[in-house]
């Protein structure tokens, strides 16, 4: 009997352990964390039940309850990566339960695969990428150059510091906001001031977390979907707030903040090389392994490609709702391969393309620079895309068949 509680009590330390972990980094959707810690503790002969929500869970087993919180945040990739066969493994008994959380222990402590200055080489990747693939100008190029370079030593000193999270985005906002409005009032530059911001900041925008809480919203979980939905809009807001200070500090009007497009200087091979570029910079940001960039490639451009066909052929809900299904259905296939990267790392990068959190702080930002038609058709269109997205990516989840018998159908 001694023996067995002193299993059981291993067994939950592991399930708890995974637990944390997946709500740290829980923009893979609570239903898919409930799933995998039920299959852990299956594997050791146990019954857990588990309860997942947007930043904490409970757990227990044979009485025995574990609280763990964590606010979530994109995880590190290459630890998504090395997750993938430790659960096959583990689902298929091949480790004992020691071993297993020893293993789980070098993956949760495995430092950045990058350093500082790849990190920050990463955020202006991220940035010009992004940047020319809306607005493809050398303006646009260059700017997003600098400012995501700025943007890169402003959150590469706020983690050194260990400051608070939303210290990076509220700092960067402001000084993003201050260059491009001097630059804009003093004649440097032309065309709004807008797409000339968001670029840079692009890498704090919560898209992934603002389409996670339509998912859960859309499959029933409203909990974990408010909360989610409510944390990313706050983070939305603290981004549009910095060039609302900076307008303040340079003494200029809020309507200096406004959306106007520019003549594309760039051509029609801009956008290809733009989110190629960008899933460069996603790779070096979120630390995804060198092996997985050609995987995670394809299916950014294949987004891409499919974004382009079905926009252009069926108009924007219509397409961006055939996009996120296809790479949904892609990712998914894909990720049940052994040797393939799991299908978050795959569908990252693709999922920046179809970019729903940019309308978002495109539409606050327009409102605050006293444009409220513009900014309400903005964040009415983020939210049509957004359910547009989440729609494909459940209806891709429903259709393609289960990876084994009697398994659940899950979108991620």
């Amino acid at each position: 009997m001694a023996d067995g509680e002193v299993a059981a009590g291993e067994v939950l330390d592991l399930v708890a352990r995974l637990a944390g972990l997946l709500v740290a980094g829980g923009y893979e959707g609570t239903l898919r964390a409930e799933e995998r810690l039920t299959a852990v503790a299956a594997a050791y002969g146990a019954r857990v039940e588990a309860s997942v929500s947007a930043e904490s869970a409970v757990v227990s087993i044979g009485g025995a309850t574990r609280v763990l919180a964590h606010a979530p945040e994109i995880p590190q990739l290459d630890r998504v990566s090395a997750l993938k066969p430790w659960l096959a493994r583990v689902t298929a008994g091949q480790l004992p339960v020691r071993q297993a959380r020893a293993q789980l222990e070098a993956i949760a402590a495995s430092p950045p695969p990058y350093p500082p200055w790849l990190r920050v080489a990463g955020v202006v990747l991220f940035s010009v990428g992004f940047g020319v693939s809306i607005q493809p100008t050398w303006q646009e190029a260059w700017i997003t150059a600098l400012l995501g370079l700025a943007v890169g030593l402003i959150q590469a000193g706020v983690q050194r510091s260990r400051r608070p999270g939303w210290l990076a985005p509220l700092c960067a906002s402001t000084v993003v906001g201050t260059v491009v409005l001097t630059a804009s009032h003093q004649g440097w530059v032309h065309g709004g001031t807008i797409a000339l911001m968001i670029p840079a900041l692009f890498v704090f925008i919560p898209g992934d977390a603002i389409t996670m809480a339509m998912l859960e919203l859309s499959a029933g979980r409203y909990t974990p979907g408010a909360a989610r939905m409510a944390q990313s809009l706050a983070a939305l807001g603290t981004l549009a707030f910095g060039p609302v200070l900076a307008a303040a500090a340079l003494g200029l009007d809020q309507s200096e903040i406004f959306d106007q497009p520019v003549a594309p200087t760039l051509g029609p091979v801009a956008g290809w090389l733009g989110w190629a570029v960008f899933t460069v910079g996603v790779m070096l940001v979120f630390g995804m392994r060198t092996r997985d960039l050609p995987w995670a490639l394809a299916l950014a451009l294949g987004t891409y490609g499919v974004q382009l066909l079905t926009v252009r052929t069926l108009g924007s809900l219509a397409g961006t709702f055939l996009a996120a299904a296809a790479m949904a259905a892609a990712s998914l296939l894909l990720g049940r391969r052994p040797r393939t990267p799991p299908p978050y790392v795959l569908y990252l990068a693709a999922f920046f393309v179809l970019t729903p959190g940019s309308h978002g702080l495109r539409g606050l930002d327009a409102w605050l620079g006293g444009h409220p038609v513009q900014g309400l058709h903005d964040l009415a269109q983020m939210f049509a895309l957004l359910a547009a997205i989440a729609l494909g990516m459940l209806t891709a989840a429903c259709v393609l068949p289960t990876a084994r018998p009697g398994a659940r159908r899950s979108w991620g």
